[in-house]
């Protein structure tokens, strides 16, 4: 190899460039510290031996200039000195060097230490050599993942995370996110929430994310029911992930035409509905999805009372297990302390913080309460989780627009057509009809038909011809609020219990120059119900009471149809809607 020697004795030069050249080396030689620099600068040598005492600037000086020109290679420097004082010795040590030979040179001993430090700088310059090429393959490999997380984000997020009644904190511990977090609006103008953390984290966690996305989405805009949803996700996943691997969450559904909220939870333990003065645990009822078959998962939904502005508060458990310097965790009630520190500042102020668009950003808000409360407990201690929070205000006027504001469908021309649908009692039990006549409609007009209001219609004409007619319920007992849940529960028992009785639909279209005229039937095998008495109701009601739990189906109905017609008993109903294109 290049050796430079570095000495202002010309007789130490000749005896070193003579040892050194009989073990093949190159020599360059420098006199002084200065020419030393020089040198190393043009020459590139592999190894130097550095004089301690010289001339203009000396052995010490010299060496830490050219230490702080290496930047990727490492140069061994040999210190020449006659000095043997420990002093001196570890000075040469200090300012870089890497050993030293005293004089007189043992020759022996020169190419021993030779010999020894070029092994240490091939060790260091192949290890250096490996790490740039590791480097370059992370840089590499962090472009890729960002253009798959960029991948990844379009397909999980084409719904309305970004709405102004959705307030979202994604912390990942990498690039890639374990936990998911899903939101759409439902044709009929409710709103639906996916909230979910995968086991693990990182791109392996995040796969999982793509079917469940896909299923959410589509079943949402056919008008599926939450329960629905959750069924098929834990079913695919149930086919596709992993021994191991599974979806804790909770799937929300907000209904803004009954001020409901209906919800399952499955593993999620923070889980909250803030009611301003009050706050209802969401409790996990369910395993995660994609541990149970089919035939054990139970799609059931829990539900409870829903106001305007209430607030939905949901965290993975990245936040409750978030440990401190101390090594505790945050814990279920701290975060329930947020909540109700969040009530009692309300309560004093007499000002209901309602987290809405207006206070997004404000930081008495109870969504940046509860962050700041977590910073404050970690004390920038580092993640041992994905850690996600969401709340969301259920603005009841504001998830209704939302719906309306999807448009951008490709126009079909209207056209005549008309189907009719038979459902007897058993396939009651398993089969929503309205996703399945919405998809229908769709298929043969396109989208633009399947507008809120006429979800809204069928959603209604079903729930009558079920409720009143087949299993006989009286919506009066909804008039309370817990006659409102007396209601539920009392229909899920007959459900369970109904053995015969079927509901007719049909639906055919009469095209007009903007759109179509729908005439709509739903027949049922029921009983019936007095629909004179309902109407009358309907005119009585308080105006200055703007919660009603019952009696409102036909008011709606009638509010958007241009005309409906019940036959006597009240078992059959015939209803023309009129839909546009444009």
């Amino acid at each position: 190899m290049k050796i430079l020697i570095v000495d202002d004795d010309k007789t130490n030069r000749l005896v070193l460039s003579a040892y050194l050249k009989k073990d093949g080396h190159t020599i360059v030689a420098a006199q002084n510290g200065t020419e030393a620099i020089e040198v190393f600068q043009a020459e590139e040598p592999a190894l130097i031996l550095m004089d301690v005492m010289m001339p203009v600037m000396d052995g010490y000086e010299a060496t830490k200039k050219i230490k702080s020109m290496m930047t990727d290679k490492f140069i061994p420097i040999i210190f020449l000195t006659a000095m043997t004082d420990e002093k001196s010795l570890s000075r040469c040590v200090e300012v870089g060097g890497d050993d030293f030979l005293t004089k007189p040179y043992n020759r022996t001993l020169l190419k021993a230490k030779i010999d020894a430090l070029q092994r240490v700088s091939r060790l260091y310059n192949t290890v250096n050599e490996q790490k740039h090429k590791l480097i370059i393959h992370k840089e590499n490999e962090k472009k890729e993942q960002e253009v798959a997380r960029k991948v990844f984000d379009s397909i999980l997020n084409p719904g309305c995370l970004s709405s102004e009644n959705i307030q979202l904190h994604l912390s990942p511990m990498s690039l890639f996110n374990g936990d998911v977090v899903l939101a759409a609006v439902k044709p009929t103008g409710g709103l639906h929430i996916l909230f979910g953390d995968f086991t693990g984290h990182g791109l392996a966690a995040s796969l999982g994310a793509l079917p469940v996305s896909d299923i959410f989405y589509s079943m949402t805009a056919k008008g599926y029911s939450i329960n629905d949803v959750a069924r098929e996700v834990n079913r695919k996943l149930k086919l596709q992930l992993p021994t191991g691997m599974f979806l804790a969450a909770c799937l929300v559904e907000i209904d803004t035409i009954n001020n409901m909220l209906k919800y399952w939870n499955g593993a999620i333990p923070g889980a909250f509905l803030h009611k301003g003065d009050s706050v209802v645990e969401l409790k996990s009822q369910n395993l995660p999805l994609g541990i149970l078959g089919d035939s054990g998962f139970s799609d059931k939904v829990e539900i409870v009372e829903l106001h305007d502005n209430d607030r939905i508060i949901l965290s993975t458990d990245g936040i409750l297990e978030a440990e401190n310097s101390s090594g505790e965790m945050f814990g279920l009630k701290r975060f329930n302390d947020c909540l109700n520190f969040d009530i009692k500042s309300e309560t004093e102020s007499g000002i209901k913080n309602v987290g809405t668009a207006s206070d997004k950003e404000d930081e008495s808000s109870l969504f940046q309460h509860i962050l700041d409360t977590l910073d404050e407990f970690t004390q920038e201690q580092a993640q041992t989780d994905d850690v996600t929070l969401g709340v969301i205000t259920c603005d009841i006027d504001y998830i209704n627009q939302l719906a309306s504001q999807k448009g951008g469908y490709k126009k079909f021309v209207p056209t005549h057509w008309q189907f009719d649908l038979h459902f007897f009692y058993d396939s009651i039990k398993s089969i929503d009809p309205i996703p399945l006549i919405n998809q229908i409609m769709c298929e043969i007009q396109g989208h633009q038909i399947q507008q809120d209001k006429l979800s809204m219609v069928l959603t209604e004409l079903f729930c009558n011809s079920l409720d009143h007619g087949l299993l006989g319920l009286d919506s009066n007992i909804k008039a309370t609020p817990e006659g409102f849940m007396q209601f539920y529960s009392d229909k899920e028992s007959r459900m369970n219990e109904l053995e015969s009785g079927f509901i007719h639909i049909s639906v055919s279209n009469e095209p007009t120059e903007t759109g179509g005229d729908l005439t709509i039937i739903f027949e049922d095998s029921g009983k019936g119900f007095n629909v004179k008495k309902i109407q009358q109701k309907n005119l009585q009601i308080d105006t200055c009471n703007p919660i009603s739990f019952s009696g409102r189906g036909i008011s709606l109905i009638t509010n958007y149809c241009n005309s409906v017609t019940y036959n006597e008993l009240g078992n059959r109903v015939e209803c023309v809607y009129s839909w546009s294109n444009e």
